[in-house]
């Protein structure tokens, strides 16, 4: 499997591969600024980020506060910051589709099946979430990404992916717009 990386208006890498003609990142996304340079707010306590999320406002932070983290685990985003107009992803790049979820997921259960620990191989973290109350949780346990949900679509649909510790795939899961999971990036292959 060949590695390829894209890179983020912060100068950050992030690691992809090919998977049914798509490019997935295998790094949960760390950046601090929509692709546009704008900052992201950034909350360093629970105040922060309850306030931004009231307010309907992006916010980024780092998991459990602690900014050693996110190199391996990436940061927390609530749905504002990934739905926001100014965008997350680098140019050409996207938050996935529940249709790319779904590929993504066959993909992965057909290579467990096959007894590939794709844990490893598509570097799924354990990173937890962020609370609407701001609390963290689920670090170390469970893996939370962020699906792309245009205003269009219901609310009471999925809002995302989960992933325990010692599960076989992955769970369909709702949230709230002040949640805060972790991001994954997604283009077409040419």
């Amino acid at each position: 499997m060949i590695m390829q990386h894209v890179i983020d208006v912060e100068g950050n890498y992030y690691r992809y591969i090919k998977i049914d003609g798509l490019h997935w990142t295998i790094d949960n996304f760390r950046c601090q600024s929509y692709s546009n340079g704008d900052p992201v707010i950034r909350a360093l306590d629970d105040q922060e980020y309850l306030s931004a999320g009231n307010q309907a406002k992006g916010v980024v932070c780092d998991i459990n506060n602690d900014s050693s983290l996110s190199d391996i685990h990436g940061k927390l985003y609530n749905w504002f910051a990934v739905h926001d107009n100014r965008r997350l992803a680098p140019e050409g790049w996207r938050i996935p589709s529940e249709e790319d979820w779904l590929k993504i997921e066959i993909h992965i259960a057909s290579e467990r099946a096959e007894g590939v620990d794709c844990t490893e191989k598509y570097n799924l973290q354990y990173s937890g979430s962020r609370g609407i109350n701001g609390a963290f949780g689920g670090y170390g346990k469970s893996g939370y990404w962020w699906r792309s949900m245009p205003e269009s679509q219901s609310l009471m649909e999925n809002w995302g992916r989960r992933l325990n510790l010692n599960a076989n795939s992955f769970e369909k899961i709702d949230g709230f717009q002040r949640f805060g999971f972790s991001v994954r990036l997604v283009k077409d292959a040419l």
